[in-house]
């Protein structure tokens, strides 16, 4: 047993100011913390995902990263608060150096960047092998702490409000009461994703099979969403009018969750809603790695003979590998999803 695994912390600093996936995949860390030292948690996250911590059990504040302030800023900020313990889950060389100038007592972070000399607790772990899931990543930061992880939990929270606004507005689009799947197009490109016009394919014919169908982006996105939806029946378009909160409760209550490797998959997994999931072939970019956390999971890959260590477009013999995704196998699979789940 070293000296961290005796420290007692009692305020904590998590750091994750990355995209909304990525934070969802550190809550286990949050509640792993929480359970085991009984701290107050501060958790730095950017201005974009704060939403969706709001009201979480184990969060007692969410501090914003401003990406145009300096690290000295950075640093007076975070040394008013005290912290004795800060976990870097997602480690940038600004907070990690605004960390050691405020003189947190412990730095949790990886240990092979340049900057790892700035945190006094290093974890030697390579993730763009994908070896194992994102979560368990990041919860090995804190078990080389000697926290206990018991179980791995989520637990975002959503305030009456959302349901209440989301119930709305289904029943403003002809929607009461009955039974719908949420289809997301989009992403923010940190993966090889379906086309387009493979998801129209997959509405489309879900439509036809009198599902109904509601797709979701963000207002960058609508575009995208209308292309996907446009001039088919049993589909509505929410593209742009949900926030964070409003989202989850949409897809806590939805049948099913569809959508390539972003965020949104990774917020429904959570919750306990079925996914399924677009994945590429690449190792980094691996469900392994990013898949949704859950057994109640399907996820589609191309069918091609190896693993790539990165696209090279169209080098690539297979490219765009992902139009290899058949869709009437996927239509297959959600009836056989659904009719099991039911």
């Amino acid at each position: 047993m070293d000296k961290f695994q005796k420290f007692n912390a009692r305020n904590i600093l998590v750091c994750r100011t990355d995209k909304i996936g990525d934070v969802i995949l550190t809550l286990p860390v949050v509640n792993a913390l929480k359970e085991f030292y009984g701290a107050k948690i501060t958790f730095l996250a950017s201005e974009y995902t704060a939403e969706i911590l709001e009201g979480h059990r184990a969060i007692d504040e969410v501090m914003l990263y401003k990406p145009d302030e300096n690290v000295f800023q950075l640093a007076k900020r975070i040394k008013q608060k005290n912290f004795d313990l800060a976990v870097v889950v997602f480690p940038i060389f600004k907070v990690a150096l605004a960390l050691w100038l405020a003189r947190v007592p412990v730095r949790v972070g990886t240990g092979y960047r340049f900057f790892s000399l700035f945190f006094n607790k290093k974890v030697f772990e390579h993730r763009k092998y994908a070896e194992k899931h994102e979560v368990e990543y990041n919860l090995n930061l804190i078990r080389a702490l000697g926290v206990e992880v018991k179980e791995i939990k989520f637990d975002i929270f959503i305030p009456n409000y959302a349901f209440e606004n989301v119930q709305k507005l289904l029943i403003e689009n002809g929607l009461n009461n009955e039974s719908y799947i949420v289809v997301h197009p989009g992403s923010k490109g940190s993966a090889r994703d379906l086309k387009p016009e493979k998801f129209r394919e997959l509405v489309k014919k879900l439509s036809e099979e009198g599902f109904k169908i509601i797709l979701t982006g963000s207002k960058s996105e609508k575009q995208l969403v209308h292309f996907v939806g446009n001039g088919l029946k049993n589909v509505y378009d929410l593209a742009g009018l949900l926030n964070l909160k409003e989202l989850s409760a949409l897809i806590k209550n939805a049948s099913l969750f569809i959508s390539n490797s972003t965020g949104p998959i990774h917020v429904a997994s959570a919750l306990g809603t079925p996914v399924i999931g677009f994945y590429p072939p690449i190792k980094v970019m691996s469900p392994r790695r990013w898949g949704p956390y859950t057994d109640n999971r399907i996820i589609f890959i191309p069918n091609v003979p190896f693993e790539c260590k990165k696209c090279i477009g169209e080098k690539c013999k297979f490219f765009d590998c992902m139009d290899l995704i058949n869709i009437d196998d996927v239509v297959k699979a959600i009836k056989e999803k659904i009719k099991v789940d039911a």
